[in-house]
């Protein structure tokens, strides 16, 4: 991968948010509706972990999410950003905080 200059990191606004619900999307078996709180908003992220985790284990949890990504809808869901995590041999991993933080919390 090309290195990117640290400009285009600045670019990426990444912000700690918790999630307040989450529920399957209709017509699909990979993918959640995932509300998330960040303190000054609410936000819907639309996920393909359905196949890693259960819907009811995520709630309460809290997790970064690239929050300027452009909008991009799967089966007629918008999503509104981009919930981090780690790639373990194809199986994602969730990054949480090593202790709660504030949510809207940024990212650096």
């Amino acid at each position: 991968m090309d290195p990117i200059t640290y400009d285009d990191f600045q670019k990426l606004d990444i912000k700690v948010g918790t999630i307040l619900s989450v529920e399957n999307v209709e017509g699909s078996v990979k993918l959640l509706k995932i509300m998330i709180d960040f303190g000054n908003e609410t936000r819907q992220i639309i996920s393909g972990i359905a196949k890693w985790y259960v819907a009811s284990s995520l709630v309460g949890k809290q997790v970064p999410v690239l929050i300027n990504l452009e909008p991009r809808k799967f089966l007629g869901q918008e999503s509104q950003g981009m919930i981090l995590m780690a790639d373990n041999e194809d199986n994602p991993v969730q990054l949480h905080p090593s202790q709660v933080v504030n949510n809207g919390t940024t990212v650096r």
